[in-house]
């Protein structure tokens, strides 16, 4: 089955071969340094174009100005006097970019927020390739 996301037009009549699929551009919103490498090296993986990776809301929103991504994969615990939900709800709210929420918290409240500001997803710490994909593949058709 192929990926929604870059599912390339079939080849010419003429018999030429298809343009290449253009890879869907994420944003990477990740206050660890090491889990923000391994995402990109993920994402990459899975053939999604990582266009920027931001520790904080300030910088997420810099380069989603710059880049436009289609979506962002959004810590809900940032650092920062913006946490990932705020910084999703920018996003959202300034440049049409849809979410995936990545989290290791438990606390009801805090992922009632989370629910509450709309996200495609969410991916529970720690991250699964697999769960991962299946997030990316079912948010690619609303972009």
């Amino acid at each position: 089955m192929t990926n929604p996301i870059n599912r390339s037009p079939r080849a010419g009549a003429d018999g030429t071969a298809p343009a290449a699929a253009t890879p869907v551009r994420v944003l990477v919103v990740e206050d660890e340094t090491i889990v923000a490498m391994y995402l990109t090296d993920m994402l990459e993986e899975l053939s999604y174009e990582v266009c920027g990776v931001a520790a904080n809301a300030a910088d997420a929103l810099k380069i989603a100005e710059r880049e436009r991504p289609a979506l962002a994969l959004v810590d809900i615990g940032l650092a920062g006097p913006q946490d990932g939900i705020e910084t999703a709800q920018a996003l959202r709210e300034r440049f049409a970019v849809g979410s995936i929420f990545m989290s290791g918290a438990s606390d009801p409240v805090l992922l009632e927020r989370a629910r509450a500001a709309g996200p495609h997803g969410f991916i529970q710490k720690p991250y699964d390739e697999r769960q991962l994909k299946t997030l990316l593949n079912n948010a690619a058709p609303r972009h």
